[in-house]
């Protein structure tokens, strides 16, 4: 060996010593060859394959939790998002990626960690193959003590009170302890907006928890202060407009709640951005504080608009169970002369092919109804909160279980006004020329009664009000929040016309959202009560076109349009029947009532796989009724079920019967709203018995329509 090779490092021996270094290299190689002598040479490891290596995939069986007393598995299932096998997905395999396995343990982890329990432990204690293949997760939890808040606190909130902050927040003593500062966001976001509010538009809000143990180790309790920096109070300066094109600045500054010199309170400034959406006049509006003085306290607001096109048309074509072919077409500008006012042309027509008094009608046999209306709103009358609205109309409308005909026309003249963000009003004063006509498919006798009857042409002059409360999510597609309506009428009085009485509904609406889907609501009731004039008309001084009707695809499904209630009474044949005015008879218009309740729950759910294309099926309970007196509602005719026997039955179902219906349906969203078809099974069905005709209300009804049926 030679001397200079005694004392050197492997490299330099690799190097300056060349025979040694292939002597190693040999007795290496026949060390490994004699050690595996079946050993076949493996090829190199491809880049992708040290990509891939970690990342495979394999199916799931299912997760087993245990130890879990505080939430179900199927709650902390959803949080750790691994997709075990669901009737929602049959056409998708359920498959989990091992190396992903520790993330959703920690997604687990803090779920608990932000509801109080600091010391939660979670982890996979095996994985087993189960008996039809794939493997089963064996997730253990060790929940732990739970930590509660016991004191809040806030400091450097003077001059805002801090019984507001106290009020503004969710978490407050008692309620469990987070233990990460990300769980405060939603109070901290809540804090800072009331302090925008305030004029602080650079408060800073930091948290800062403290954890106790309590004594004896019975675990721990919390201190929450939140550390506040308010920084300057603004005052609003310069407002600077810009992107209005087409609109003069004062229709966007009559829009603004607040003015140069006021108090800059950022709710009012985006109670401006609302209003000014609120026109149509624009499609996104921003505004944002520029130029702020910290020295003077004073900044300025840079308000951006981006216009809308003023003037739009609309031209759609649909069809229906009633209404076979529909054509609608408007036109409507809303800046005429670049002063925000509004003129609008909307015309709608259709080829009505209804049953006539419970009798079908064919095809060829449909008659036409129209409505055209010409609206013109001037939405800010001289420049203030109220608005001026007037609409002129002409209508022809089919009432089939009524064997009618409706021509009307009339006029509006009215305002509206938004009270707060949520509730908006209408007050107008209605003018409404109504002059009824025979069906040409109606009943011989119900004709020749009609002839006798000869009504005329009805005028009605009416005061209505209006009120909306709306806290829903979405206008079109609402998932959350309650929608009340509230409307009363006074017709005649000093106002003159045919019919003198007063009207008025109630509706309530709630949405709420569901693991699968979304829980929609309705109650609805309403009644008339005639007076002066009218009063010994009783039930008939409301005049039909103003009566309420129940029945149908948008009230209770399952039964025929506008059928249920009381009807036109034939007492000579009903006294040669034997029976009494709540027996149904076949032939017999459908008369509407005075009185109203409806109740309606239906469960929309999107349908699996083929909610990519907006499909989606609802389950629904209906029921409701018209009556026309108070008189007529019984306690007994709540019951849920009455069978369709022979009329004069006290167990048999009357005019007076609530009547409910189950059913089911599919939705295909589209631009214009929902395109629905359902099938209602009525549970309370009629049997209508005359000398000619008996006749039972079909065991199921189908409905075709756009639009939520509430």
């Amino acid at each position: 060996m030679q001397p200079g090779c005694r004392r050197a490092h492997a490299p330099v021996v690799a190097a300056a010593c060349p025979r040694l270094a292939r002597m190693l290299a040999g007795l290496a190689l026949a060390a490994v060859l004699s050690a595996a002598p079946a050993t076949r040479l493996v090829p190199a490891a491809r880049a992708d394959d040290e990509l891939d290596f970690g990342l495979e995939s394999h199916r799931l069986a299912g997760v087993e939790l245990s130890g879990n007393v505080t939430f179900t598995s199927t709650e902390l299932k959803r949080i750790m998002r691994l997709q075990e096998g669901s009737w929602t997905r049959p056409l998708r395999s359920a498959r989990y990626q091992p190396h992903l396995v520790e993330t959703q343990l920690r997604l687990l982890k803090n779920y608990y960690r932000n509801r109080g329990f600091h010391q939660v432990v979670t982890r996979v204690d095996s994985i087993t193959v189960a008996t039809g293949g794939g493997d089963l997760l064996h997730i253990t939890v060790i929940e732990g003590d739970r930590t509660y808040l016991r004191s809040l606190t806030f400091v450097g909130n003077d001059p805002v009170p801090e019984s507001r902050l106290r009020e503004a927040v969710a978490l407050r003593e008692g309620s469990p302890s987070p233990a990460d500062r990300n769980a405060f966001g939603n109070d901290l976001y809540v804090l800072t907006e009331l302090l925008r509010n305030e004029t602080y538009l650079d408060a800073k809000v930091a948290p800062e928890l403290t954890v106790v143990p309590l004594a004896g180790g019975a675990g721990y309790t919390a201190d929450l202060n939140y550390r506040i920096n308010l920084g300057k109070s603004y005052r609003t300066g310069g407002i600077a407009l810009s992107g209005n094109d087409l609109t003069v600045d004062r229709l966007i500054r009559r829009e603004f709640e607040i003015a140069p010199g006021d108090p800059l309170r950022w709710g009012k400034v985006e109670d401006t951005r609302r209003n000014l959406l609120g026109t149509s006049l624009y499609r996104d509006v921003n505004i944002s504080a520029v130029n702020k003085d910290t020295t003077a306290g004073v900044a300025d607001l840079a308000v951006r608009v981006i216009e809308r096109r003023p003037a739009y048309y609309e031209l759609g074509i649909g069809v229906g169970s009633l209404e076979r072919i529909r054509v609608l077409a408007a036109w409507g500008h809303n800046n005429l002369g670049g002063k925000g006012r509004r003129l609008q042309v909307r015309g709608r027509g259709s080829w009505n092919v209804e049953d006539v008094v419970s009798s079908p009608v064919s095809f060829d046999q449909g008659q036409i109804n129209y409505r055209g209306e010409i609206s013109y709103v001037n939405p800010r009358l001289r420049d203030g909160r109220y608005s001026l609205d007037t609409t002129l109309f002409l209508s022809r409308e089919t009432r089939g279980e009524s064997g009618l005909n409706m021509l009307g026309w009339g006029a509006n003249v009215g305002t509206f006004w938004r009270s707060d963000r949520y509730t908006t009003n209408n007050v107008f004063l209605g003018y409404k020329v109504t002059e009824p006509e025979i069906h040409p498919q109606a009943p011989e006798d119900w004709q020749v009664r009609f002839a006798e009857v000869n009504p005329g042409v009805s005028r009605v002059r009416s005061l209505n009000w209006a009120m909306y409360l709306d806290h829903r999510n979405d206008l079109f597609h609402p998932t959350s929040g309650p929608y009340t309506v509230l409307t009363a009428q006074l017709a005649g009085g000093l106002l003159g016309g045919d019919y003198h009485f007063f009207k008025w509904t109630a509706a309530w609406h709630d949405y709420r959202r569901m693991p699968l889907g979304t829980l929609a609501l309705r109650v609805k009731a309403g009644g008339t009560r005639t007076y002066g004039a009218s009063v010994d008309q009783g039930p008939d001084g409301v005049p039909y076109d103003d009566r309420f009707f129940a029945g149908g695809a948008s009230t209770v499904r399952g039964y025929a349009n506008n059928s249920l209630g009381p009807q036109v009474v034939n007492a000579d044949e009903q006294d040669y029947l034997n029976y009494t005015s709540d027996i149904l008879l076949p032939d017999n218009p459908a008369r509407g009532g005075n009185y109203l309740l409806l109740t309606n729950l239906e469960w929309r759910v999107p349908l699996p796989v083929l909610r990519k294309w907006g499909l989606a099926t609802v389950a629904f309970f209906e029921g409701g009724n018209v009556w026309a007196e108070l008189r007529d509602l019984h306690l007994e005719g709540f019951r849920l079920h009455s069978a369709p026997g022979f009329p004069t039955d006290p167990g048999s179902t009357k005019d007076w019967d609530y009547r409910y219906s189950l059913g089911t349906g599919v939705r295909f969203d589209t631009p214009f709203g929902p395109v629905r078809i359902d099938v209602g099974f009525p549970l309370k069905r009629v049997r209508y018995l005359s000398d000619t005709r008996d006749y039972k209300d079909p065991a199921s009804v189908w409905h075709f329509s756009v639009g939520y049926p509430f």
